[in-house]
């Protein structure tokens, strides 16, 4: 029985961080907002996020309000 490990220059270049090298640190909805230019850096991203979680609640909401009740 033997193992091989995969050694190939994409696998070394991997950082602990999760990221490969010339990959944008930006992740999640606060990188897309970026990428989009919505926003401009992920810093400024919390008052945008809150903002859409209170949206996504209303509508939710609504929804409940109309279709339970």
């Amino acid at each position: 029985m033997s193992i091989e490990f995969d050694t190939d220059e994409q696998a070394r270049q991997f950082t602990s961080s999760g990221q490969f090298p010339g990959q944008s640190r930006s992740s999640g909805m606060a990188g897309w907002l970026a990428r989009h230019g919505i926003i401009k850096d992920e810093s400024s991203a919390g008052p945008i996020l809150i903002g859409i979680v209170i949206f996504n609640f209303l509508i939710a909401g609504a929804i409940i309000y109309f279709f339970v009740f």
